[in-house]
């Protein structure tokens, strides 16, 4: 099987999960793969073959992000970003997402650093990234996406 630029063998995804701009599709695209037979990946960087263990592990790391991302965005208050930055809404912003992305990526960190490389560079961005495509894709956590 070949799938470029979803599944990096031994390694977390590369910036903003892959640079990839469809969120729910990059989360999808594993599944679909492996509903096919195949025996060897090739994920197109790294020069690493990989096997459907290699997807497999890709998928699980991916489903701890949204996991989290899902429970830290019920659990961080923005009220404190909001009152440090008065009338700079943006930065309350920033701070706020901010706090959510590290609070979802800390465990995943620690879950799969030695096990995928770079896990501790690039997951924090991917992170957010993920929860970016929840907010405004899925509408998870938005009082008004429908």
């Amino acid at each position: 099987m070949m799938l470029i630029d979803v599944v990096n063998v031994g390694w977390a995804p590369f910036a903003v999960l892959n640079l990839t701009e469809d969120v729910p599709g990059y989360i999808e695209a594993p599944a679909k793969a492996l509903a096919y037979p195949w025996k060897h990946f090739i994920g197109g960087h790294l020069g690493k073959l990989g096997t459907r263990d290699d997807v497999t592990l890709h998928q699980q790391y991916v489903a701890d992000i949204v996991a989290n991302v899902k429970t830290a965005m019920s659990a961080v208050d923005p009220t404190p970003y909001f009152q440090k930055y008065g009338e700079n809404a943006w930065a309350a912003v920033k701070g706020y997402l901010d706090a959510i992305s590290d609070a979802a990526a800390a465990p995943v960190i620690k879950k799969y650093t030695g096990v995928l490389a770079a896990a501790d560079v690039y997951t924090v961005n991917t992170t957010f990234w993920i929860m970016e495509s929840l907010r405004l894709d899925l509408g998870c956590g938005s009082q008004i996406h429908p």
